[in-house]
C-alpha cells in the first residue's frame, strides 16, 4: 500500500485542507437549517399559543371584549412589542377605533378612506403601502416600527410595533411576524362571529321561549291536517288543563268546544283550510276551560314553518269580558234605560223578523201604538222625577195586561208599542186595546202623589199584506192621531186604508201649498160689513182663497188648518196682510166719498206667538201707505185663552198703532165674559151659530141679546155673522146690534167686485134686498 499514489495523494495537507472545507460548509447548511426548523417550530408554537388561548377563552364563553383584549396580551408578549391594537371600522365616523389596546391611548382613532385601507403591510415596506396610509399612520400612531393587518370584511385590524426605543428592538417584521398577526386576526374574527351566531341562536331560542310562554294570549302548535295539538305554552294549559286525554293522546281544540254542534266543528276545519291556503282571517268560539265553565276566544290561525315542516299556530285570546260588554251595549240598544223595556230598535226587528217569518202564512197579528193622554201636566205640574217613576209603572202594568208571548216596548216620551202576536181573530186587537185602557184607569200612586192617567191607542192589525214593520208602525200611528182627536170617546182606532189615503192627500197638499205661496196662488176676497142702523158699508172682511191649478178653488176648511200645523200660515199671513193693506190703501185714495171703510184681516194663534208680528205689520203699513186706524186685525177667543199674557201684550202695543182689534167667534169659548174685558177690543163678531137659529129658537135669541147688551155696556160695538134672510137682519137690527155680515148682503167678492160693490152699493133698509152673489157660494170664512 506504501506507494500507491492514491494514498500519497491523500496524505497531502490540500486534501484535508478541502475536506474540511467541505465539511465546514455542510456543517453550516445544517446549522441553517436546524435554524430554520427552529424558527418554523417556533412560530408554529407561537401561533399554536395564540390559537389555543383563544379557543380556550373562548370554551369558556368568555364575552367578545375579553377575547380581543386576550389577543393583544398574547401578540405583545409573543412578538416582543411595547404596543398592540385591535381596532373596528366605524363605517358613519369614516375612521378605525380601538376595541382594545396596549400602549395606545383609548381615544387613538386611525381615520383613513376606505380605498386607502391596505390589507396586510408593515414599516419595511414604506414602499408597498398607500401614502395617505403612512402618513396618516406616521403622523399619529408614534410607532417606529410596526406590522399591520386587515380584514376587510370583518371591519377589523391588528396594529403592532414599538413606541419606545428600548436598544432591542428589531429593525423590521418579517414574514413569520406578518403570519402571526394574520393567523391570530383570522382566529379571532372567526371566534368572533361564531360567538356573536351562538348569542344570536341562544337569544332565538331564548326569545321563542319566552315569547311562547311569556305571551298574554293562549299558544298552541297545530297540525294542519288533523288539528291535533302538537305544542302548547302555559297560558293554553291553564285554560283547558291537561292537554290529552287519558291514556296519553294527543287532542284537538274542537275537544273543547262548548257546544259540539256540526257547523262549527265544519267552521275548524274550513279555517285550518283556509289558513293553509293564505287566508286568515279569525272566528270566534265559545270553548269549553278547565272548570267546565263557557269560554268565548277569538282564534286567529297562521301559518308557520317549524323544523322544516309547515304546521299551524293557533292564537287563543279570551274575550269573554269584550262579549259581556257587548251583551250590556245591546242590552242598551235595545232596551229603554228608564223602564227596561224594549226600545224602539228592538221591538222592530221582532216584528220585522215575524212579518219575515210569517208571511207566507198570513197569521194574524197586531201592532199598537199607546199615548198617554196630557202627561206633559205631570211633568211640568210634579217634576220630570215623578214622571219618569210614573212612566216606569205604567210600563210595569201594560206588562201585566198582556198574554205570554206578547210585547211591549217604549219608544219614547210617553209613547208605548205593544205586538200582538198569534191572534185568533181580527176583534182579539180591540180586546187587548180594551183591556189595555181599562188597565190605565186605575190611579198610580207616587210618593205622595195619586196620579190618574188615560190612553189614546191607534190599532195596525195584520193580515198577511205587511211586508216591513215601518209600515205597520206608520198606519199605527196614523190611527193613533185619528184616536187623539176624535177625543176620550173613542180611546182606540183602528186603521183603514182610507186613514192612509187622507195622509197622503195631505202630504200632497202640503207640497202644493208651499208651491202656491211660491207662486202667489192665493187671493185675497172681501165680504162686505153692512151698518144695520143706516145701511151702508163699514167695511170689509179680507177672506184668503186658494185657486188650485188642478183642484180648482179649495176650501179654506181643507188648508187653513195644515198651514198652521206646518206654520206656512206666516208666509200666508203676511201676503194677505200685505194684500189687503195695499188694497185698501188703493180704495182710501180713489174713493175718498166711500171713506172711511175698515178691512178685517184673520190672526191665527201661530201669527200671534210670532215674534216678528208687531215688525211685519209695521213693514207692511209703511210699505202700502195703509192708514193704521182703518185696518182691523181680528183673533178668535181659543187664540187668547192658549195664549193670554202673550196676547195681551202684543195687543197692547197694536193699539198703540191705532189698529183696531176685533173679538171673532164671541160665544164658542170657554171663558168668554172673563176674557172679554181683558183685552182691548173694540168689536164683538157673534158666531153664526148662534144667529142662524134665532127665527126658530128662542134662547139662541135672548144669548144674542145678552151678548149685544153686554158689548153695550162695555162700550164694544158688535157684528153679527151669518146673515142670510132679511128676518134675521130685522132681528138684529132691532136688538140693537151695529153691524152685520152674511149672504143677504153679499158674498165674499174677489178684488174688483168688491171695489165695484164698493162703488155702487148706496144703502140696505129694512126692506132691501142684498146683492147677488158674485162668486160661487163659499161658506167658509178662512
Amino acid at each position: 500500500m506504501i506507494g500507491d499514489p492514491d494514498i500519497e495523494r491523500h496524505h497531502e495537507p490540500d486534501f484535508y485542507r478541502q475536506q474540511c472545507e467541505v465539511l465546514q460548509s455542510k456543517l453550516e447548511a445544517l446549522q441553517v437549517e436546524h435554524g430554520r426548523i427552529r424558527q418554523e417550530f417556533r412560530r408554529a408554537q407561537i401561533t399554536a399559543h395564540v390559537i389555543e388561548e383563544l379557543y380556550r377563552l373562548a370554551n369558556r364563553q368568555a364575552p367578545v371584549d375579553e377575547l380581543g383584549e386576550l389577543l393583544v396580551e398574547v401578540l405583545v408578549k409573543t412578538l416582543s412589542v411595547d404596543s398592540a391594537a385591535l381596532l373596528k371600522w366605524e363605517e358613519q365616523r369614516g375612521r378605525f377605533a380601538i376595541v382594545c389596546s396596549q400602549g395606545f391611548l383609548q381615544a387613538w382613532t386611525l381615520a383613513i378612506p376606505p380605498a386607502d385601507v391596505p390589507a396586510g403591510y408593515d414599516s419595511g415596506w414604506p414602499e408597498r403601502a398607500p401614502p395617505s396610509f403612512l402618513d396618516e399612520l406616521n403622523r399619529t400612531a408614534g410607532l417606529r416600527n410596526w406590522v399591520w393587518a386587515c380584514h376587510r370584511r370583518a371591519g377589523l385590524a391588528l396594529l403592532l410595533g414599538d413606541a419606545l426605543d428600548s436598544g432591542l428592538n428589531r429593525d423590521h417584521f418579517d414574514d413569520d411576524d406578518h403570519r402571526i398577526v394574520e393567523t391570530a386576526l383570522t382566529v379571532y374574527v372567526t371566534l368572533h362571529h361564531l360567538d356573536r351566531a351562538e348569542i344570536a341562536l341562544r337569544h332565538s331560542e331564548t326569545n321563542y321561549q319566552a315569547l311562547f310562554d311569556g305571551a298574554t294570549d293562549a299558544l298552541a302548535v297545530l297540525d294542519p291536517d288533523s288539528g291535533l295539538i302538537l305544542d302548547a305554552n302555559r297560558q293554553t294549559c291553564d285554560i283547558f288543563g291537561d292537554l290529552a286525554d287519558g291514556i296519553g293522546q294527543r287532542r284537538g281544540l274542537e275537544d273543547w268546544l262548548f257546544d259540539r254542534d256540526v257547523r262549527l266543528l265544519d267552521a275548524l276545519r274550513r279555517q285550518r283550510a283556509q289558513t293553509m291556503a293564505g287566508d286568515s282571517s279569525p272566528i270566534e268560539c265559545q270553548f269549553r276551560n278547565v272548570s267546565g265553565e263557557p269560554l268565548w276566544t277569538e282564534l286567529h290561525l297562521k301559518r308557520v314553518v317549524i323544523g322544516g315542516r309547515t304546521q299551524l299556530l293557533a292564537v287563543l285570546r279570551d274575550v269573554s269580558e269584550r262579549k259581556r260588554v257587548e251583551a250590556r251595549l245591546q242590552h242598551h240598544a235595545l232596551h229603554d234605560a228608564l223602564t227596561g223595556l224594549p226600545n224602539r230598535t228592538m221591538i222592530l226587528e221582532t216584528l220585522q223578523e215575524t212579518l219575515d217569518a210569517r208571511f207566507p202564512r198570513r197569521e194574524l197579528s197586531a201592532l199598537l201604538l199607546l199615548d198617554i193622554n196630557r202627561f206633559k201636566v205631570v211633568n211640568d205640574s210634579l217634576g220630570h222625577d215623578v214622571g219618569d217613576r210614573m212612566l216606569l209603572a205604567i210600563g210595569q202594568r201594560l206588562q201585566t195586561s198582556l198574554r205570554t208571548g206578547d210585547i211591549v216596548a217604549r219608544l219614547g216620551g210617553d209613547e208605548f208599542l205593544i205586538l200582538l202576536a198569534d191572534l185568533r181573530q181580527p176583534t182579539d186587537a180591540m180586546l187587548c186595546a180594551e183591556r189595555l185602557h181599562q188597565g190605565l184607569s186605575d190611579p198610580f200612586q207616587v210618593d205622595d202623589h195619586e196620579i190618574h192617567a188615560s190612553a189614546s191607542i191607534g190599532i195596525a192589525l195584520n193580515q198577511g199584506e205587511y211586508r216591513r214593520a215601518e209600515d205597520m208602525l206608520r198606519d199605527a200611528d196614523i190611527a193613533l192621531h185619528q184616536a187623539k182627536a176624535r177625543g176620550k170617546d173613542c180611546p182606540y182606532v183602528l186603521f183603514d186604508s182610507a186613514m192612509y189615503d187622507r195622509i197622503v192627500m195631505l202630504m200632497r197638499l202640503e207640497s202644493d201649498l208651499r208651491r202656491a205661496l211660491e207662486h202667489r196662488e192665493f187671493q185675497v176676497f172681501y165680504q162686505p160689513i153692512v151698518n144695520l142702523a143706516t145701511g151702508h158699508i163699514k167695511g170689509f172682511e179680507a177672506l184668503v182663497r186658494w185657486r188650485h191649478p188642478e183642484r180648482g178653488l179649495v176650501s179654506p176648511a181643507d188648508f187653513i188648518p195644515l198651514a198652521e200645523e206646518t206654520r206656512l200660515i206666516l208666509p200666508l199671513g203676511r201676503q194677505v196682510l200685505t194684500e189687503s193693506c195695499r188694497r185698501l190703501a188703493t180704495w182710501t185714495r180713489s174713493y175718498p166719498g166711500r171713506m172711511p171703510i175698515t178691512v178685517s184681516v184673520n190672526l191665527s194663534s201661530k201669527q200671534l206667538l210670532d215674534a216678528d208680528l208687531l215688525n211685519d205689520v209695521r213693514r207692511v203699513l209703511a210699505e202700502t201707505g195703509c192708514d193704521p186706524a182703518m185696518l182691523e186685525l181680528e183673533l178668535t177667543e181659543s187664540v187668547l185663552i192658549d195664549n193670554s199674557d202673550a196676547a195681551r201684550a202684543l195687543l197692547n202695543s197694536l193699539r198703540d198703532l191705532r189698529i183696531r182689534l176685533s173679538l171673532d167667534d164671541f160665544g164658542t169659548g170657554y171663558s168668554s165674559l172673563s176674557y172679554l174685558h181683558q183685552f182691548p177690543f173694540d168689536t164683538i163678531k157673534v158666531d153664526r151659530a148662534f144667529i142662524q137659529p134665532i127665527d126658530c129658537d128662542a134662547n139662541r135669541l135672548e144669548i144674542v141679546r145678552a151678548i149685544i147688551a153686554l158689548a153695550r155696556a162695555l162700550d164694544k160695538k158688535v157684528v153679527a155673522e151669518g146673515l142670510e134672510t132679511l128676518e134675521q137682519v130685522e132681528r138684529l137690527t132691532d136688538l140693537g146690534c151695529d153691524f152685520g155680515q152674511g149672504y143677504y148682503f153679499a158674498r165674499p167678492l174677489n178684488a174688483d167686485a168688491a171695489e165695484s160693490f164698493l162703488v155702487e152699493a148706496t144703502s140696505f133698509g129694512r126692506s132691501a134686498v142684498g146683492l147677488a152673489a158674485i162668486v160661487p157660494d163659499e161658506r167658509h170664512r178662512r
